[in-house]
């Protein structure tokens, strides 16, 4: 299927030169980093959709032992009151500078890597996008209280000459690859500029800590894409987020000695 067929357009808005930033479901968003960073631009400036992708080309509803995949319905004395699909869709933004904003939010593909890949960035080629940023995250246990690592994949050595001044290391094994690294190959192949982030979300398996939302591995790679993008972003949320997950932490520190000898 072309890429081209496989986008359906509620509209075509003019663009300046954008930046495209994608937000995936899947095993690289621990912490809903990765989803959760996409939401907060989308909901900072008021970003419109425009288009999507077809879920069901990408995605397999029934896999053994994994109820996550299938379409949710919500039932209220028998009737279907609210379902919830797996979504693919593009957003926009007008930022007031030289770069407006193209907003992918969506499920990382079980089926159709190449394909799926290769509209993202189709689409941003077909609005002359600037470059492709990808945000995902990894469970790691570091101490909290410490700023967030974040490693880094490019395409190209010029784009990685550019990341060197923003406090991440790169990328240096082989082996399973993320959706995000998926797409900043497909992206070099077809000569559109991307990188991919990577943060680390604190967890603590021994002490049964897991954080389901880590807002400090957000505002990590938000902070980088906003001096990158020389975007305004106000991160007051994220900081009363930040504030609040950091004294419940705080909290089990106090209530147990072993877990605040390992922090």
């Amino acid at each position: 299927m072309a890429s081209e067929d496989n986008v359906n357009y509620i509209e075509k808005p003019s663009l300046r030169k954008p930046y495209v930033i994608c937000g995936l479901t899947g095993s690289f968003n621990s912490g809903n980093v990765s989803i959760g960073g996409v939401n907060y631009f989308i909901n900072q400036f008021h970003a419109v959709k425009f288009a999507e992708m077809p879920a069901s080309r990408y995605r397999i509803y029934q896999i053994p032992g994994v109820d996550s995949l299938r379409p949710a319905f919500r039932m209220e004395d028998g009737l279907i009151t609210d379902s919830r699909f797996p979504a693919n869709e593009f957003f926009y933004a007008k930022t007031g500078s030289d770069h407006d904003l193209i907003l992918f939010r969506g499920d990382e593909p079980n089926l159709n890597w190449e394909e799926y890949a290769g509209t993202i960035a189709d689409v941003a080629l077909q609005f002359g996008a600037a470059r492709l940023y990808s945000m995902g995250a990894i469970l790691d246990m570091t101490p909290y209280t410490r700023e967030p690592l974040l490693s880094c994949t490019c395409s190209s050595p010029e784009v990685k000459v550019e990341m060197e001044g923003y406090s991440v290391t790169f990328s240096n094994r082989e082996g399973m690859g993320s959706y995000g690294q998926m797409l900043v190959y497909t992206c070099r192949e077809k000569g559109l500029e991307a990188v991919n982030f990577t943060a680390r979300v604190p967890c603590y398996p021994d002490f049964n800590v897991f954080l389901g939302e880590s807002p400090k591995s957000v505002k990590a790679i938000l902070v980088r894409l906003r001096d990158l993008m020389h975007c305004d972003i106000d991160f007051s949320k994220l900081d009363k987020d930040i504030s609040d997950m950091e004294g419940k932490l705080d909290f089990v520190r106090q209530q147990n000695p072993n877990f605040n000898t390992l922090i």
